[in-house]
């Protein structure tokens, strides 16, 4: 919806609303006002059907200046019974003499008790000037977009977000990448960033990295020790006669 369109259909609220409102305030001051002057009176409690009337269109009342205040609605629709309740409420202020020859005396009886009393006490001026300074915010004025909206269709997809991802793993959704070449003989692949490889040394600036090293042949194992030689199975060793530690110790054949 336009912001035109919005402000449209907030005058047409305003313009509903306005009778409606004063119509339930006043109509339900007036039956409470009766109950009230019935208990002070008689001092007994009154728990009647103009009790409940009077609670109710009050109660109507307020929820109706609560939808008109809101903050998704256009500030017109509070703007309209706002300028209403605050003038009557200046002329009740500048010449309460008129306002009662030339206003009471054309409501009915059901809404001039209400009238007399809101009137004469400022509570009309009071009203009215809460409705005006909740339609004067300025966030009330402004269109309401969609902030942070999804792209159109046909649009661009959106950015990636985070790191770019590993050699191998899989791209994020949204991102396109081309195909990369494999990288020629004695270059470094794309993912190293350009870093020279191990037992390379590092690529000076303006030129091409150098081929790599031819790998070292295995090294052979050492020879033993020239007094190492190894013992053939013929050769006996004169210790193999002599009883060990264990039989000396303990008698019998070592267990094995």
């Amino acid at each position: 919806m336009s912001n035109g369109a919005r402000h449209g259909l907030g005058a047409l609220i305003g313009v509903v609303l306005t009778p409606v409102i004063a119509a339930c305030l006043l109509y339900g001051a007036g039956e409470l006002q009766r109950v009230a002057r019935y208990s002070l009176g008689s001092f007994r409690s009154y728990h009647g059907s103009d009790l409940w009337i009077g609670t109710g269109l009050m109660l109507v009342t307020a929820i109706l200046v609560g939808l008109v205040v809101g903050t998704r609605v256009s500030p017109v629709a509070s703007l309209i019974p706002g300028a209403v309740f605050a003038g009557i409420g200046v002329l009740w202020v500048v010449d309460p003499l008129w306002m009662l020859r030339n206003t009471s005396r054309d409501l009915p009886d059901t809404l001039a008790h209400g009238y007399m009393m809101f009137g004469p006490y400022g509570l009309f001026l009071l009203l009215g000037g809460v409705l005006l300074v909740a339609s004067v915010a300025p966030s009330r004025w402004k269109s309401r977009t969609a902030a942070g909206a999804a792209p159109r269709f046909g649009g661009p997809p959106p950015a990636p977000m985070g790191q770019p991802p590993m050699h191998g793993a899989q791209a994020p959704m949204g991102a396109h990448h081309a195909p990369q070449a494999s990288p020629a003989p004695g270059q470094n692949p794309p993912w190293q960033g350009g870093a020279p490889q191990y037992g390379q040394p590092p690529a000076q600036l303006g030129a091409s990295n150098p081929p790599p090293l031819p790998a070292a042949p295995p090294a052979s194992p050492a020879p033993p020790p020239a007094g190492d030689k190894p013992r053939s199975s013929s050769q006996s060793d004169p210790d193999d006669d002599n009883p060990g530690e264990w039989t000396q110790m303990y008698g019998g054949n070592r267990p094995t």
